[in-house]
């Protein structure tokens, strides 16, 4: 067996920003409380709208008056939460969307033979229960390939800097993988597969990376590191 990489601290990776959130997301996803009573309900509706509207319509198509018309406030009322869009875009990737994956990363971390597979496994399951919140990533990275886009600097970043992140991680891994590149395949595997998944609802998001599985952790190779 091989260990790859170095032991870690348990950090988070860096390069996003780790918010806590409020109450329940939109697709139903607990997220820690930090705020209480109606202010914390209407940042958790405003954040919820965001997330739904940035999905369907992108950056470009959401407005802060759409937002406020969803969830019956003011456009001075959801800036008073908000501060700009931008600052709703930037809440909406790293509170919303990055804050559980994060978590993911820190408990893996904790495990005494860290797994990449396992690791995957758990974004797997967890991405399959919050729909919305993978439509609205997938909505603005592609969007975000324009580099005026407000989010391209962080989905230019944001792969680089957690696969640096993993590369301190003692990886349980046979000899000779090459833990960079298997990571880069992976996370470009699951964005393509999350696609598919986004395109034909019904399907099990689960089941549809187990299919990836063989390709990226191929046997005997793997035997007993899956």
């Amino acid at each position: 067996m091989t260990n790859a990489g170095a032991s870690s601290s348990g950090n988070p990776p860096h390069g996003t920003s780790h918010i806590p959130a409020d109450g329940t997301s939109c697709d139903g996803v607990a997220r820690p409380s930090t705020r209480t009573g109606d202010d914390g309900d209407r940042r958790a509706a405003i954040l919820d709208a965001a997330v739904a509207s940035f999905g369907r319509l992108g950056y470009h198509g959401t407005s802060i008056q759409r937002i406020a018309t969803d969830v019956g406030l003011t456009k001075a009322g959801v800036l008073h939460h908000v501060g700009s869009k931008e600052g709703l875009l930037r809440l909406a990737l790293t509170e919303m969307y990055d804050s559980g994956t994060m978590d993911i990363m820190a408990e893996t971390i904790r495990d005494e033979h860290p797994s990449i597979p396992a690791m995957w496994r758990r974004v797997v399951a967890y991405n399959n229960r919050r729909p919305a919140l993978v439509h609205m990533f997938s909505t603005l990275s592609a969007e975000a390939i324009d580099p005026d886009h407000p989010a391209h600097d962080y989905f230019a970043a944001r792969e680089r800097d957690i696969v640096a992140t993993a590369l301190n991680i003692n990886w349980a891994v046979p000899d000779g993988v090459d833990v960079a590149a298997l990571l880069r395949s992976g996370f470009a595997m699951m964005d393509g597969v999350q696609l598919r998944w986004l395109r034909t609802p019904g399907q099990d998001l689960t089941a549809m990376w187990a299919d990836c599985e063989n390709t990226l952790f191929p046997l005997p190779q793997w035997e007993g590191y899956r």
